[in-house]
């Protein structure tokens, strides 16, 4: 009975220390090669983002999961592109396909590399027009900058450059922005842990270079992360666009230990060959075309990246003025109507 009694106060205190301390997050915390870590994707709607500070009970207990995944960490050297990387960088896929049209990637991974300094992605690598290529970041794009503490802000540059062809080439570039704006306890369905809470905002650009001429798409995303030193994925993560000082979110998940059976879930149908976009170049009207009924709002931003205007999908094709609009280059989304995929292009305006 002594020796339960015990064991009890020792898991208590456990508990204790677990939950109710302020934590630093270093690169012990993140995951490993070889890792393979179990999440469960959630409504983005079901959480709200907005309070945050220091000794913060954040409680999402009641979050309803919608599927499940696997982050499965690869060494370098086991992914098709594994001449480009060396034996310590490990790769995660991302997806299975972007882009659309001519500019359609596939076998989409990120590969990382985890030092005392930093947790970094050190390059990508996709398959397009069936061969494998991919390039490393210079500068490298610091996701975490160790070690982490709360109220610590960190701004670093980012830019990788890959050659399609011998003519055409695609650039990712831009800056993060790292702000730890809170610390406390979480609690989700999967357990509660103290925690730090950080918000990623990534400034980007995505480029396609064509002997000398191309375009930029502005591409501006941010997530908030609710990080744990128990688990080396965060404990709760959600991401979306962030425009003109707006957050949209359209992504949400929570680690989870649990397999999952789900019935009744609608498949994602890809939308990115269902779009077109004419007449571009326009002086007037715009028409968005879709074979696809999962679309629901078509956005228009400067080269800024400033939303300028904002249309609801109407049926199979959608009409979209442009007067109004200064003659120059402008970049549409087309958003589909569970939010998770998003297809956009450029067009040019002649007004």
């Amino acid at each position: 009975m002594k020796k339960i009694l015990q064991l009890s106060i020792l898991f208590s205190l456990f508990l204790v220390h677990k939950t109710n301390a302020q934590i630093t997050v270093t690169n012990a915390n993140m995951p490993a090669s070889g890792d393979t870590i179990r999440y469960s994707n959630c409504r983005p709607s079901s959480i709200n983002y907005s309070f945050t500070g220091a000794n913060i009970f954040w409680d999402y207990d009641t979050l309803v999961p919608q599927s499940q995944g696997i982050y499965d960490y690869t060494p370098a050297t086991s992914t098709p592109y594994f001449f480009y990387f060396t034996g310590g960088d490990y790769g995660l896929k991302i997806a299975d396909s972007i882009g659309f049209a001519t500019y359609k990637f596939y076998n989409v991974y990120d590969f990382y590399k985890n030092t005392a300094a930093a947790f970094e992605t050190k390059g990508i690598g996709f398959t397009y027009s069936g061969f494998p290529l991919a390039a490393t970041y210079n500068p490298v794009d610091k996701i975490y900058v160790f070690p982490l503490n709360y109220l610590n802000h960190d701004s670093t540059p980012y830019k990788v450059t890959v050659a399609l062809t011998s003519t055409v080439s695609y650039s990712q570039f831009g800056y993060r922005i790292t702000d730890v704006d809170g610390w406390g306890v979480i609690k989700t369905p999967y357990d509660s842990a103290a925690c730090l809470r950080i918000v990623s905002t990534t400034y980007g650009k995505d480029s396609i270079n064509y002997s000398g001429f191309g375009f930029a798409n502005p591409n501006v995303q941010r997530s908030y992360k609710w990080v744990s030193i128990y688990e080396k994925i965060p404990m709760l993560e959600i991401d979306g666009t962030y425009t003109g000082g707006n957050f949209a979110p359209n992504k949400a998940f929570y680690r989870d230990g649990l397999v999952r059976t789900f019935a009744g879930i609608k498949p994602v149908t890809d939308i990115s060959n269902e779009i077109s976009v004419y007449p571009n170049p326009t002086n007037g009207d715009l028409f968005i075309c879709t074979k696809s009924p999962d679309v629901s709002i078509i956005n228009l931003f400067d080269v800024s990246g400033l939303l300028v205007a904002s249309y609801k999908a109407s049926g199979i094709v959608t009409k979209v003025s442009t007067q109004g609009l200064a003659k120059g280059c402008y970049y549409y989304s087309v958003n589909s109507t569970d939010a998770k995929q998003v297809v956009s292009g450029k067009v040019i305006v002649i007004n």
